[in-house]
């Protein structure tokens, strides 16, 4: 096998060695060509390996409430982790108006191609298990919140899988994107979802 040397004025070297089997053909390693520093190595604890996100805007209301459920399908991300041993930082923002309300709310990340819900809380009682709860302050028509929720779960294998956004209350609507009140007081609002791996 050959391989190219590569010695510090100290004396000492690096190779670089071709490949301990022969490929099925000629490869081509191109190096960036608006990149300075180093390569990442098999070092690489706490670096990030991927990020996908999902940023909405509507020019229409999307009302929401009651049983919980997916939120919104175009917030789904298919996701293939590039190692099993890194972690996934699972990211939600979405403020959003909830006008003269007490209702409980409740959102959860959620795994669509395993139908649950992602790293969630231990079980206990009857208790919902959750990664964000709300209850608003009722005051008028125009109550604004934000929904802000952020996990760190372990990706396991490098399987595909889905990821998206369930979102319930008692009860009571939550307006997303555009709120009812159409004055200088109301809002246009959007959503974010990003997930980033972070090698192990």
């Amino acid at each position: 096998m050959s391989s190219i040397k590569l010695k510090h004025s100290g004396g000492n070297s690096v190779s670089i060695s071709a490949p301990s089997s022969n490929p099925a053909s000629d490869k081509i390693i191109t190096l960036p060509n608006n990149e300075t520093g180093q390569i990442i190595t098999s070092d690489r604890s706490g670096t990030t390996l991927q990020r996908q996100f999902k940023y909405l805007t509507s020019g229409s209301q999307l009302a929401k409430g009651g049983a919980i459920a997916e939120l919104n399908s175009n917030l789904r991300i298919d996701f293939t982790p590039k190692a099993a041993d890194s972690n996934l930082l699972m990211e939600f923002y979405a403020p959003f108006v909830f006008p003269n309300s007490t209702h409980l709310q409740y959102c959860l990340f959620y795994d669509n191609t395993a139908s649950a819900g992602v790293s969630l809380p231990p079980a206990s009682g009857s208790r919902s298990r959750v990664h964000w709860t709300n209850r608003n302050g009722p005051n008028d028509v125009n109550d604004n919140d934000a929904l802000n929720m952020r996990i760190v779960t372990p990706a396991s294998t490098t399987n595909a899988r889905q990821y998206t956004i369930h979102y319930g209350t008692e009860g009571g609507l939550a307006q997303f994107f555009q709120s009812t009140l159409s004055t200088a007081s109301g809002t246009m609002l959007p959503m974010t979802f990003v997930i980033t791996e972070i090698a192990a």
